[in-house]
């Protein structure tokens, strides 16, 4: 919906249901963020129009880009902080998704995590060392910066890659038989009345946009 909705009106309506949706959810706070940063984005667009043609086009398009994509990543944040992996992975199985999309799924949720802790520790390793990420070392010590933060990424990645896979071997993830779970999951009224609803909104968002732009 987001990637055929670029008209600012249009967009905004499905960021919209998107921020409502979060909200049933209950992350008020993340949708909070997302409001502002998107007016932001709203308003740096509206102020393009003054700016030399060169910087114009450059800045209209990076900025249409990261509004399309906020209803994406408002979503997904709401996904991840309100679903869990092992109910992810249930789900999955329980839909007949190949076993590679859902194993590969599962494991890049539980990277990601893991992973931002380690970028919070590498920041404080910085800091004891008298290179925090800042302006004044960003020109002056470039390459001792990039060097503290590059090789510790990639060090960390390796081994949070690999911490992975032993724990998914660990717990009989390359097991070929019928896996089971104790988790069982069921459609409620509310996913059916969440799913019609944005369902319409899908239909009727494009029928406005061919109704403006004579395409859909």
């Amino acid at each position: 919906m987001v990637f055929g909705l670029k008209d600012f009106v249009l967009g905004s309506v499905c960021f919209s249901l998107i921020c409502i949706l979060s909200c049933l959810m209950g992350q008020k706070k993340l949708v909070l963020k997302y409001i502002v940063l998107y007016a932001v984005i709203a308003v740096i667009q509206q102020l393009c129009v003054y700016l030399p043609q060169a910087i114009e086009t450059i800045l209209a398009i990076f900025t249409l880009f990261i509004r399309v994509m906020l209803p994406v990543v408002l979503f997904a944040s709401t996904f991840i902080a309100t679903t869990k992996v092992s109910e992810l992975i249930a789900a999955m199985y329980a839909l007949k998704i190949p076993r590679s999309i859902t194993i590969t799924f599962a494991m890049v949720l539980r990277f990601f995590p893991t992973f931002s802790e380690e970028l919070h520790n590498i920041y404080n390793a910085m800091k004891l060392r008298g290179i925090a990420l800042s302006w004044k070392n960003v020109f002056t010590r470039p390459l001792l910066l990039l060097e503290a933060i590059v090789i510790p990424i990639v060090m960390r990645s390796a081994s949070i890659a690999e911490e992975l896979s032993a724990s998914a071997v660990t717990r009989g993830i390359d097991n070929p038989a019928q896996r089971t779970s104790f988790i069982q999951l069921k459609i409620h009224a509310r996913d059916w009345i969440v799913l019609f609803v944005f369902m319409s909104a899908f239909a009727v968002l494009f029928f406005c946009k061919y109704q403006i732009y004579g395409r859909v």
